[in-house]
């Protein structure tokens, strides 16, 4: 089914293929210019359910809305309710990369609406977030495993973009769990 939904998605957003990026190659952006509120706040709206999406854009924006829902929760320290919106986010994003696979700083998504995107660097945030709920819950190998997928999806982003956000994770990856 999510292969039937990755599909559609290309064929309804050929104007989402390519956005030209006139950041020069080696520039960071700073937490003032890319952060996760900006990126929430380009986001909200109308719920995004995933029986409802068509769109990449869809996907993306239910991914960030239910980070949002994920990171709210994880400050009221419920954890269990926490894992489950993080994991969703992972899968709305997953469904993404199927059809963008690269972060960029300013992506338009039609007419002159033009947001933040960045599915690998909100992956690998949402990793960074798992392995804090894992350990709590008790599950020591799923924490290890949401290290390695963290690492694997900054490095996916660095690619593209370049964020002081990113110089973030990866220091909290490296914190993460200690070196075995």
């Amino acid at each position: 089914m999510m292969g039937f939904f990755g599909t559609r998605c290309a064929g309804r957003n050929e104007e989402l293929r390519e956005s030209p990026n006139r950041t020069p190659k080696n520039y960071v952006y700073a937490l003032t210019e890319i952060n996760l509120d900006k990126i929430y706040a380009e986001n909200r709206g109308l719920k995004v359910l995933q029986e409802n999406a068509t769109a990449v854009h869809d996907y993306y924006r239910g991914g960030v809305q239910e980070k949002e829902e994920g990171e709210s929760l994880l400050k009221e320290n419920k954890w269990e309710g926490a894992r489950g919106h993080l994991e969703k986010s992972r899968q709305f994003f997953h469904v993404v990369l199927k059809v963008l696979p690269g972060d960029e700083a300013q992506r338009n998504v039609y007419g002159d609406r033009v947001i933040i995107f960045l599915p690998n660097l909100l992956i690998a945030d949402n990793d960074l977030k798992l392995i804090t709920v894992y350990k709590i819950l008790g599950n020591d190998d799923k924490a290890k495993s949401a290290k390695d997928d963290g690492e694997y999806y900054l490095t996916q982003s660095l690619k593209t973009v370049k964020t002081e956000w990113a110089d973030q994770i990866k220091k909290g990856l490296e914190d993460a769990l200690p070196k075995q």
